[in-house]
């Protein structure tokens, strides 16, 4: 799989920085899911730095959890995607597209 990955600067409550990784998943039906990114330790995790960038994850080194939550605000349920990478290799540059349409 190829997937384009990004990467958010977060803060706890105790003041410490880190970082979250994101993607999209396309479905077989052309689908799009959004995902949190987690590497398990042996893969390690891209350099922030470079984010957005391009991966590539074989299907056997990854896995996708699904979790069911409830808002408690609301009392909404919903569905939590997270894509656990066990092994990853950087893929083509990226090159952003998103403003090619605008003069």
């Amino acid at each position: 799989m190829n997937i384009t990955i990004y990467a958010k600067k977060r803060i706890t409550t105790e003041g410490k920085t880190f970082y979250s990784y994101l993607s999209t998943l396309t479905r077989k039906d052309g689908t799009k899911q959004g995902v949190s990114v987690r590497f398990r330790d042996e893969a390690g995790n891209p350099k922030p730095e470079k984010c957005p960038m391009n991966i590539i994850v074989d299907k056997s080194a990854a896995n996708l959890v699904v979790k069911q939550y409830t808002n408690d605000e609301t009392g909404e349920t919903g569905n939590s995607y997270t894509l656990w990478v066990s092994e990853w290799k950087q893929g083509e540059t990226f090159v952003d597209h998103s403003l090619d349409d605008f003069e």
